[in-house]
Order: structure tokens, then C-alpha cells, then sequence
């Protein structure tokens, strides 16, 4: 807890927090297929275990403050969509051991924290399906008590855009005592932001989530996995609904710039194409500029995106 502790402390004094970057989309652009239609990366874990420490390891060479475990898609109803259900606890915990040893061969175990990562319920892609609230708890409670098990020092709960699931996510984190920051998906229609992945979205707000999230272990919000020139603007919003440290970590991916929609990520070894890492740190001062304290990527960003937002002088900024 004392790492996490100096995390919230940099974050109260409104210093910038920089985590890492993707991790599912770089296994792919290291050349594994990556099959986004079912448990996406989480069996790399167990199979290319090497290169899943190794992105951890580029990462905090980087300048990463926070290493995520590649458990965004470890959840049972998720990895039971690869016919991986029966491997959940030891994926799970193999994620964290990668990340914690990537951690120890980087001499970093005072400074890195180990964060573990949790995604919205299925289906994730789908915001006006309400799933049911029990088996999403059922499923939080499962993953979560694993990832804390396993000694994550905090939850990050990735790609929400419905308020039902969220709920279920922060109950059951809540449960272990341990810090949370909420991560929101948003796109734009019709000049408001709303709770949405890839073009859909069930008229929730980024208010909605605020209010859905009442917890005393959350700790900060986030926008994550949102197209980078609509993130500004729900940094924003989200601003005026919360006093706890904000943050954000968009897609790097190619991106329809009026619609603001999240790209459609495949497999078959290749990346996202789109926002070079200069480009991204144009984004970031912007999101600094908003409030952001905590700054990041997700799919489509790679340790050079990092390396960038590490070496730049987007700390020096007024928060």
C-alpha cells in the first residue's frame, strides 16, 4: 500500500503521473495475432509470456510510473469467449507475476506500482445491452479477488461505458480495500460526449458515471480508449463532475476525426495506424492543460509514445 499511497500523494500535489502505454496491440505489432472478436491478449500471458514481461520491461525503461497487468480481458465470461475460462485464476496470475518481474529486473520494486486492469462486462461493445448486474459482480468479484491476491497495489477499471457494470466493478474492487481509478470510454455525437466504444452508445453521460462510481476507494477518473481529439473535451466534463485527480490515455489508433469514433482493432499481427507519438504529445499537453494529472496510452500507443511524454517537458505544465 506504500507505493500506492506515494502514487496518491504525487497526484494531491498535482504532479504528472505518466503509466504505460498498450499492451495487446504491441503484442501484435511484435507479430502475434491477437484475435480481438474473443479474449483478445490475454492468453499471450501464458503462451508468449517473454514478450508480455519484455513490453512491462519497455515500459518502465521508458519512464512509465504505472505498469497495467494484461488482465483487461481476464475476466471468466471474457477469456469463456476463447474457450479460456478454465485457465482464469492462472492467467490472471501470471499476468501480475510478468508485470512484477518486469518491475524487479528494472531494480524498480520501490518506485514502479503494478496495477490491475479490469474491463467493462460483456459484451463490452455492445453500451445499450444491459447485462445483469449479478453476473457482473459475480465476475468482478472472482477476477478482482485474484489480481489482489496476486499483489496488484492498485485496480484500474478499463473501457467502461455503461453506468450497470461499472457499479458491479467498483463494488467488488471495493471489497478489497485497495485504491481505484475509473476508466471511461466516450465519443461525440451531435456535440455531446457520451459513454460509448466504436460508433454506439446508450445516451449515458460522463455525470452518469460520476455519480455511479461512489465509492470511497475510488481515487481518480480517467478517459481511456477514446479518440484523442474528443478526449479533451470529456476531460472537460468531467472536470466540472468530480474534485478527485482526472487523467487520460486515448487510443492512438486512425480515428474518423468529426464523429470521434473508436477505430475497429484487428488482428493478424498488425497495429493500429495513426497518431504518431510526437502528435500524441501534442494531445497530452492539451489533456494537461484540461486538468489531466495522470497521463498515458492505450491501443495503438507503444513504449515510444511513453518515452516521448517521459522525456518532454509535459510535467513543467500548470495543472
Amino acid at each position: 500500500m506504500a507505493l500506492a499511497r506515494s502514487l496518491q500523494d504525487k497526484l494531491d500535489a498535482k504532479r504528472i503521473v505518466i503509466m504505460d502505454g498498450g499492451t495487446g496491440t504491441e503484442i501484435s505489432r511484435r507479430g502475434v495475432t491477437i484475435d480481438s472478436s474473443s479474449s483478445w491478449s490475454a492468453d499471450a500471458n501464458i503462451t508468449f509470456s517473454d514478450m508480455v514481461r519484455d513490453i512491462h520491461r519497455d515500459y518502465i525503461l521508458a519512464g512509465a510510473e504505472i505498469i497495467t497487468t494484461n488482465t483487461f480481458s481476464s475476466s471468466r465470461a471474457t477469456l469463456a469467449t476463447g474457450g479460456l475460462s478454465a485457465q482464469t485464476e492462472e492467467i490472471n496470475e501470471q499476468s501480475v507475476r510478468l508485470a512484477m518481474d518486469a518491475r524487479k529486473s528494472c531494480d524498480a520494486e520501490d518506485t514502479i506500482v503494478i496495477a490491475g486492469s479490469m474491463s467493462a462486462f460483456e459484451p463490452k461493445g455492445q453500451p445499450a445491452i444491459i447485462p445483469s448486474y449479478e453476473d457482473a459482480l459475480e465476475d468482478y468479484r472472482e477476477q478482482v479477488k485474484i489480481l489482489a491476491g496476486a499483489g496488484v497495489e492498485l485496480i484500474v477499471l478499463e473501457m467502461f461505458s455503461r453506468t450497470v457494470d461499472l457499479k458491479a466493478a467498483i463494488e467488488a474492487a471495493t471489497e478489497t480495500s485497495l485504491p481505484i481509478w475509473v476508466g471511461l470510454s466516450c465519443e461525440s455525437y451531435d456535440g455531446q460526449i457520451y459513454l460509448g466504444l466504436s460508433g454506439r452508445h446508450a445516451g449515458e453521460t460522463i455525470s452518469d458515471a460520476v455519480i455511479a462510481s461512489l465509492s470511497p476507494n475510488v481515487k481518480a477518473f480517467c478517459i481511456m480508449h477514446s479518440p484523442p481529439q474528443v478526449t479533451a473535451d470529456a476531460l472537460r466534463e468531467l472536470k466540472t463532475c468530480t474534485s478527485l485527480p482526472i487523467g487520460a490515455y486515448a487510443h492512438g489508433g486512425s480515428i474518423d476525426d468529426e464523429k470521434g469514433q473508436a477505430p475497429k482493432v484487428s488482428g493478424g499481427g498488425q497495429s493500429l495506424a495513426g497518431t504518431d507519438p510526437e502528435k500524441y504529445l501534442a494531445y497530452a499537453h492539451e489533456w494537461v492543460a484540461c486538468g489531466a494529472t495522470i497521463i498515458g496510452g492505450c491501443c495503438g500507443t507503444t513504449p515510444e509514445h511513453i518515452r516521448i511524454l517521459n522525456t518532454s517537458n509535459l510535467r513543467d505544465k500548470n495543472c
